[in-house]
């Protein structure tokens, strides 16, 4: 009678109400145990969830997981107690990834895609494929992608690296340019030199526009075949392209001049990089070890304690790296006096001489025939714990 009253139209819209209203009255026993185990879960009832257990699947663990992305910890501890009952799915891995990707918390994610890719044998394509699909329900980032492709390059998965960049180009979605650096880092660390360069040159077509650290990664790639007139000039466009070269921009290609014995080059970059780079950019320690390095090798040593003193002076710490060098070339030139007169420089600088110091000390001494100064010197090692090599 009461139906009576209302339009046809109503009469659907209250008839699709009431069996909405019957389902939420009478949910799933999935969707109960659903809520019983995210309930117990929050308040970490580990021995209820014991009880709840037999209940769970894959899909129920991925479901569970993607609602505490909120809390990331609860997630990944309820991923860790499941997984000492039985495998996981590679969905409730990659759904883990998404929530970890979304907190940040890039070590374990990174730990995560290691294990899956070198422990389980799971191919970079099918971890990408999963990792998509699980995407959306995660309402994830693409630095879940990211996080894939430093995954393989840090096991070695070259090639899965390459897979995974060009199958997201093809789905139209690309990694961001900090993980395509890392990968034209990792053909560089390989010495794929002509890799590196092809895959440069197409940046363009995956619409990535290069920041310091590509242009950090070309110089690099042009010093490795000693092209140093090319790798200044690099230094040039970036500033025209009002991109600020960093320190390391300059400490590549001083690194590498001075290994050539092109000592010239690196001082006048050493002494121009602050102006070059507009007051933005000034040595540090890894600028000052690599010319007083280069000095040491090509038998410069008073040059070489001439910069040292500069480095001082310059409010920059030396390393017991830094003597080291020094003490070495010493050394290995016959002036053990001054090769010791600098440990000494560096107990009063309050730090500890290593096995690299005593060894080079040790090894000229009895090359000198100072069998009795070598032997106290053995002797002091050990009372300092330190292993001879």
């Amino acid at each position: 009678m009461i139906l009576s009253f209302f339009s046809s139209k109503s009469r659907n819209h209250l008839a699709r109400a009431f069996h909405s209203g019957k389902r939420f009255l009478n949910p799933s026993s999935g969707y109960i145990v659903f809520r019983a185990i995210c309930v117990n879960l929050k308040h970490r009832r580990w021995s209820v969830l014991e009880r709840l257990s037999p209940k769970l699947t894959s899909s129920l663990v991925s479901r569970v997981v993607c609602e505490f992305q909120n809390s990331p910890q609860l997630a990944l501890d309820f991923y860790n107690w499941v997984g000492g009952l039985f495998s996981h799915s590679l969905d409730s891995c990659c759904t883990l990834v998404h929530v970890l990707v979304k907190s940040r918390r890039f070590d374990e994610v990174l730990f995560l895609l290691r294990n899956l890719i070198t422990e389980e044998g799971t191919p970079p394509l099918v971890l990408l494929e999963v990792l998509v699909e699980s995407y959306r329900r995660c309402c994830s980032s693409i630095a879940a992608f990211d996080a894939l492709v430093r995954g393989c390059t840090q096991v070695g998965a070259t090639e899965g690296a390459y897979d995974v960049i060009y199958n997201l180009r093809s789905r139209d979605c690309f990694i961001t340019i900090h993980a395509w650096n890392n990968f034209l880092n990792h053909l560089l660390q390989l010495n794929e030199i002509d890799r590196f360069w092809n895959l440069y040159r197409g940046m363009g077509s995956f619409g990535y526009i290069e920041n310091v650290n590509t242009f950090n990664l070309v110089i690099y790639a042009l010093c490795k075949e000693y092209r140093l007139v090319e790798a200044i000039s690099v230094l040039y466009r970036m500033m025209k392209g009002e991109i600020f070269p960093s320190v390391v921009s300059f400490n590549i290609i001083i690194d590498t001049a001075c290994k050539i014995g092109n000592l010239g080059l690196s001082l006048k970059l050493f002494k121009n990089m602050t102006m070059m780079s507009g007051d933005f950019v000034w040595p540090n320690s890894v600028t000052y070890n690599s010319i007083i390095n280069g000095f040491c090798k090509n038998g410069k040593l008073l040059l070489a304690e001439e910069m040292l003193h500069k480095m001082v002076k310059a409010d920059i710490e030396p390393s017991v790296r830094t003597y080291a060098t020094l003490i070495d070339e010493y050394a290995r030139w016959g002036s053990l006096e001054e090769a010791l007169r600098l440990c000494d420089v560096i107990v009063e600088r309050g730090l500890v001489p290593n096995n690299v110091v005593y060894n080079s000390i040790l090894h000229w001494l009895y090359r000198e025939g100072g069998i009795e100064e070598a032997s106290l010197l053995l002797a002091d090692m050990i009372d300092k714990h330190i292993c001879p090599d």
